[in-house]
């Protein structure tokens, strides 16, 4: 036992001269990889950064371990100034690192290393040195349910730390020293370990690498430390700035009797003496905590601002003190002068005398808070209510009801005396009034409730009203006492029982408020979340978009004048109106606009095109412009042109499709060949394309509805009869199509009829080249009925074309 004993010390001993002699010839500077001379945050930089790349719960390195503490003490050399000066001038560690392996503020303890059964060691902190930690530990579920709705009057101070943080040890006495200063003026502590509540520290703002880390949970929000040290001064600054600046009001002799006489807003006035020009963090938390009931103002003794207050209540100028008034402003209901005063002592005044002699019922929490539910009729808690409007003429009543308080001092905990402002509180008045009666009818007159439970309460009224006044005065007292002390020596219950209506808040803040309020919430956000940089480059940002927004405003101004000067000097001037028009433009169908002019047209939009080539252009353009002229200003309607010499495959094609739809009424399968569209044939020809409903119209002179009357009836047949067999018969109503035709025109070609068809017609219609009979008709006529045909078109009596989709413009 004595040789393992032994050989374990020397083993020790081998492992601490081995870390020594490394030492002699280690340089931080390398391990961190900065540079001689480097600032402090370079080195917090570099430290975090390695020791988030060598920590050994994310590096699975076998010498991850070793490499994470030597990190570590590069840091806690370069960090410490007088270690840092000494290793730049003599170039080595001095023995103090070695001592400091031994030091309780080291995250590795007593420097001691134990042995694992695989041959490694592994350095870790002692459990004594975490308890301080450990011993205000939460969890989420108290964070949630307890320290979240308790920071809306009691401020939280919370520390996230690991194990495996070198830095949380580092402050550890500073969080000692900030538990002793802040648990007893108000402010509570607590911790939270990184790596058994994740969740919680995620959202306090806590990252691994970036521990300890620091936040205070105040009103339900979270702020959080940003200053490069932890310091208990930094701390304690850091708390004091998250109160309000209007928390604690400063008060002089100009406005004392401001401050003490507005009790009317239903809060005690609380005045603080105190030989310091700094407002004490303890009487910060104690305003916060009693911000509901009270209001605070703070006085600072020896100077000349203050010196009458001083002698009217007979402060003492070495001693702090305070003062608590309720409604009378010349009388304090308490008073306390010590050389400090302890936040406890202070706590005990203020809770018992933090509501007003007779408070008003200006909420339901105030309601809740005075006269709470008590289903036991032996314990039950009365309020007894004056129903009064808010007008100087019911304060006597008011008045004579404190006084009457202050003369019989009834037990709070079995009767509370209060009153409302009935035009405030109707619907809970009209819900406590009997049949027939309305609110106005209980003006002065006293009501005794006894709530129940949360939704149902029991009430009597006083039937004599509480009138003040000499005359008045002693009859209605002794009635009121009479009536209280008949009532709370019964166990009976009240006359009436009723369901209570919820009080109206009449200090609720409106919406200029809540915006304000919550302007001023993202501005501290802000100034939590954004580093100064940050935000001058954000001003810088801002300010130049306001410069840009200004210097606009001011050209819009300058030009402004610069219309009404033009607008003076031409003012004899007689006025001309100038001609307005319209444009017209014709676009031309080609592959580059054809899916805006057909394929992507809007429903209800339609696109007019004209067919020509090059030897018609300049005679048919202008004619096409004429005709549809009149429909400029139509915003549903696309005027163009296409050169059919260019766009006859897709033409055709189109033809072939519209054929295709009729062979289905036939139950035939003809396919147009494309080589017997002629384009001379389609000069002159205007197709109306409906690109969303998918069809077309065509006006050309030999098309049947344009040649004669009969026309209308052809015209309903005509794609029929144009694709009856594969010997189409010649007729002039192919002639429109671009077909080889004869100028020929019978009624008798109507096929509906039923007639033979006579010898003439059994010519073949589509042929290799122009026909006998077909002429060539001029083109100054090609456009005469068109104007015609677009009245038609416009009607919906034109023939339209099927077609199932819109061909590819392009060669085929």
């Amino acid at each position: 036992m004595w040789n393992f004993f032994k050989n374990f010390v020397y083993a020790v001993l081998l492992v601490n001269m081995t870390i020594g002699a490394v030492h002699c010839s280690w340089d931080p500077y390398k391990v961190l990889g900065l540079k001689r001379g480097a600032s402090i945050p370079e080195i917090r930089r570099a430290y975090k950064q390695s020791a988030r790349e060598w920590h050994p719960d994310k590096n699975r390195n076998e010498n991850a371990e070793s490499k994470f503490v030597e990190v570590n003490k590069a840091y806690e050399l370069l960090s410490d100034p007088v270690r840092r000066k000494l290793f730049d001038q003599k170039g080595v560690v001095d023995d103090s690192l070695n001592r400091n392996m031994h030091n309780p503020n080291n995250r590795f303890g007593d420097g001691a290393s134990f042995f694992s059964g695989h041959g490694g060691f592994r350095f870790q902190f002692k459990m004594s040195e975490m308890t301080a930690f450990h011993q205000y530990r939460i969890t989420l579920r108290r964070y949630e349910n307890f320290i979240l709705p308790q920071s809306q009057n009691q401020p939280y101070l919370i520390l996230v730390y690991s194990e495996w943080c070198l830095m949380c040890l580092h402050v550890l006495p500073i969080w000692q020293r900030l538990v002793e200063d802040l648990n007893p003026i108000g402010i509570n502590l607590a911790t939270v370990h990184f790596d058994q509540e994740v969740e919680l520290a995620n959202k306090l703002g806590g990252r691994r690498g970036e521990l300890p880390h620091v936040v205070l949970v105040m009103d339900s929000r979270i702020s959080h430390y940003i200053e490069d040290e932890l310091s208990n001064s930094k701390v304690i600054e850091f708390i004091r700035s998250r109160f309000s600046r209007n928390l604690i009001a400063f008060v002089n002799d100009q406005n004392i009797n401001e401050f003490i006489g507005g009790w009317k807003d239903n809060k005690v006035r609380v005045m603080l003496f105190g030989k310091l020009e700094l407002v004490r963090l303890r009487y910060l938390t104690l305003a916060f905590k009693y911000r509901p009931h009270t209001l605070f103002g703070y006085a600072q003794l020896n100077l000349e601002t203050t010196r009458a207050i001083v002698d009217k209540f007979g402060i003492p100028l070495k001693l702090d003190s305070l003062l608590l008034f309720q409604e009378d402003r010349d009388r304090p209901a308490a008073r306390l002068s010590m050389a400090d005063l302890p936040y406890s002592t202070l706590k005990d005044i203020i809770e018992t005398n933090k509501y007003l002699q007779l408070p008003r019922l200006s909420s339901q929490k105030m309601l809740d808070l005075l006269c709470p539910p008590e289903s036991s009729n032996v314990r039950r808690r009365l309020c007894a209510i004056l129903v009064t409007e808010d007008r100087e003429e019911d304060e006597e009543a008011r008045e004579q009801l404190r006084h009457f308080t202050r003369q019989f001092k009834f037990s709070r905990d079995r009767i509370v005396f209060s009153y409302l402002f009935r035009e405030k509180q109707t619907e809970f008045l009209r819900a406590l009034l009997e049949d027939g009666k309305s609110p106005a009818e209980a003006t002065t007159k006293v009501v005794i409730v006894w709530r129940q439970d949360i939704q149902r309460l029991s009430y009597s009224w006083l039937h004599q009203p509480f009138v003040s006044g000499a005359d008045n005065w002693n009859s209605s007292v002794n009635y009121l006492h009479r009536t209280l002390i008949k009532i709370l020596g019964s166990a009976q219950p009240l006359a009436h029982t009723t369901s209570m209506k919820e009080l109206v808040d009449e200090y609720a803040q409106g919406i200029l408020g809540r915006i304000t309020a919550r302007l001023v919430t993202t501005a501290e956000i802000l100034r939590d979340h954004f580093t100064r940089q940050e935000l001058l480059a954000v001003g810088s940002v801002v300010g130049t978009v306001l410069f840009i927004a200004a210097v606009g405003y001011v050209m819009t101004y300058l030009v402004r004048l610069e219309e009404e000067t033009i607008r003076k000097t031409n003012k004899g001037l007689p006025k001309t109106p100038r001609p307005t028009t319209t444009e017209l433009k014709l676009h031309e169908l080609r592959s580059e606009t054809y899916n805006g002019m057909v394929r992507l047209l809007k429903p209800g939009c339609r696109t007019v095109v004209l067919l020509l080539d090059n030897e018609s252009m300049d005679v048919l353009i202008p004619k096409f412009h004429k005709a549809v002229w009149p429909y400029r200003k139509n915003k549903s309607l696309l005027f163009g042109w296409m050169n059919i010499d260019r766009g006859l495959p897709w033409y055709s094609r189109l033809l072939n499709l519209a054929l295709k739809i009729a062979d289905d009424d036939e139950g035939t399968d003809v396919t147009l060949d494309s080589n017997s569209v002629k384009p001379k044939n389609c000069v002159g020809t205007v197709v109306s394309l409906n690109g969303h409903r998918r069809y077309f119209c065509i006006y050309h002179a030999r098309h049947p509805e344009c040649v004669s009357d009969s026309g209308a009836k052809r015209m309903q047949n005509m794609a029929r009869r144009l694709t009856v067999s594969n010997r189409v018969m010649n007729d002039a109503s192919g002639a429109f199509m671009g077909f080889d035709s004869s100028l020929e025109d019978s009624d008798n070609s109507d096929v509906e009829r039923g007639d033979p068809l006579k010898s003439q017609d059994m010519e073949p219609l589509i042929t290799s080249g122009l026909g006998l009979h077909t002429q060539q008709f001029s083109t100054d006529f090609a456009l005469e009925g068109l104007s015609n045909w677009l009245d038609r078109l416009f009607e919906g009596t034109t023939q339209r074309y099927n077609i199932n989709y819109w061909p590819d413009f392009g060669n085929l």
